[in-house]
């Protein structure tokens, strides 16, 4: 291993904050993004030390199954019935040896720290197991020459299987070869840079770079977002690229006709309205929609003054008996686009769960459907690939209502390469380095 270019003192905050934040996302269910800056705030980490906290962190979550088979195959203990904390521990020391410029003596003893430090309330002889048995497990991975070829893609790049075969059937259904499966499934274990969305002001911020796409976004280069100045204030919000091009996206559809209104059903927690309702035309009315209130209150710190915020069901159709010439539906969906920026959705979700929302999906297309005047367009979005909540989902709408026709999206995302064949857009991590974002144009005829 390479020497460390950061040297940590035993028993650190950096790596406290991440056995933290670990916990957090296991017994909390915690989203690892939005406890991020809780954990980092109470530490008191920046810079540096913050970025360290955070390659650790979701280098253990997106490596989950990897890291239990390496631990597994120098325990004598199966690791069900090992503490959950000290489980944690171990993935830590795993992913410095295996993943991070930490020479593995260091890995080793702090990590054995980890599990001393936080032994509290227990007795000698239990702190004394619970260090040899982390001591002991983690020199073995040092000495220990893993055959990865030999385990199935899943376990090798720690996905679900039904996860695996749902990424596959989408790279085919959108024309992609089989190939590309292994690196999409890397690019989802690879470490991503925080992206912003500059709404105003000055553009030339430091520590970032240009995104590859948007004209809006910037990438954030060893600096985690709550240092940056503009969001702070709110002339820029966090906000991944692809989610960026949706929004552009919605606004550069033409309606036919004079537009006066238009609509996010499922608006919270607000980054894509925050951008549309930046550029709503006079004389245009902009509403956003979101079931939930706190998500709302959300909304509330981030959208321009254009935007009318309500608080209520999409498929109940809150605004009434009202047609608007856009509508925006982002619907809820598994989420199985973002596997890179939040990884412990990859061991949430069930293949159950996942096409529960299909009828939930269905049905608020539907009510989109019947709240867009002729001539008007909707915008289907979900942040995944997988067949059923995308492709199979506008099909199966189509069938069922001769009021709406499909169009091309291809021409909404200028500049962007690689978009197949269409009429759809898929957006891949391991290709356009966004979220696997998928955009439907409909119009109501």
């Amino acid at each position: 291993m390479e020497e460390a270019t950061i040297a940590f003192p035993i028993g650190d905050q950096p790596r406290l904050a991440a056995l933290e934040l670990l916990r957090l996302v296991r017994d909390d269910g915690a989203y690892a993004n939005l406890a991020l800056p809780q954990v980092l705030r109470k530490y008191k980490l920046n810079g540096r030390d913050a970025a360290f906290t955070v390659e650790l962190a979701y280098g253990v979550l997106r490596n989950q199954i990897l890291y239990d088979a390496m631990a597994q195959n120098c325990s004598t203990r199966a690791l069900v019935d090992v503490e959950p904390e000290v489980v944690d521990i171990l993935r830590l020391g795993i992913h410095q040896i295996y993943a991070m410029r930490v020479p593995d003596h260091a890995a080793v003893d702090t990590c054995g720290s980890l599990a001393r430090v936080t032994s509290r309330g227990k007795d000698a002889s239990h702190v004394k197991a619970r260090v040899g048995f982390v001591n002991a497990v983690l020199r073995c991975i040092t000495r220990t020459e893993f055959d990865l070829d030999t385990l199935s893609l899943g376990n090798r790049y720690s996905h679900q299987d039904w996860i695996v075969s749902a990424f596959e059937e989408a790279l085919e259904r959108n024309g992609l070869a089989s190939s590309e499966l292994e690196r999409l499934l890397i690019a989802n274990n690879m470490a991503v840079d925080p992206v912003i969305a500059v709404r105003e002001g000055e553009k030339d911020i430091p520590g970032t770079i240009p995104g590859r796409w948007s004209e809006q976004a910037r990438i954030l280069c060893d600096v985690i977002p709550l240092d940056v100045e503009q969001v702070r204030d709110g002339s820029a919000i966090v906000q991944d690229e692809g989610s960026q091009l949706v929004a552009q996206a919605f606004l550069l559809a033409q309606p036919t006709g004079t537009e006066s209104a238009w609509l996010d059903m499922c608006a919270g927690p607000g980054g894509k309205a925050a951008l549309i309702s930046d550029s709503v035309p006079a004389g245009v009315e902009f509403i956003a929609v979101e079931l939930h209130q706190h998500r709302v209150d959300l909304m509330s710190k981030i959208v321009g003054p254009a935007a009318s915020l309500i608080t209520g069901d999409a498929r109940e159709r809150p605004w009434g008996n009202r047609f608007f010439d856009r509508v925006l539906l982002d619907a809820p969906c598994s989420g199985l686009g973002a596997l890179r920026r939040r990884p412990e959705a990859r061991w949430r979700k069930t293949k159950r769960e996942t096409l529960a929302l299909t009828d939930l999906q269905e049905d608020l297309l539907l009510s989109a459907i019947d709240s867009t005047r002729i001539g008007g367009v909707i915008a289907y979005v979900t942040c995944s690939p997988y067949v059923q909540e995308t492709w199979a989902v506008v099909e199966s709408v189509l069938e069922a209502r001769s009021n709406v026709q499909l169009e091309d999206a291809r021409g909404l995302f200028p500049g962007v390469s690689d978009l197949g064949e269409g009429p759809y857009v898929q957006l891949w991590p391991h290709i356009h380095g966004t979220d696997a974002m998928f955009f439907a144009l409909l119009r109501r005829v």
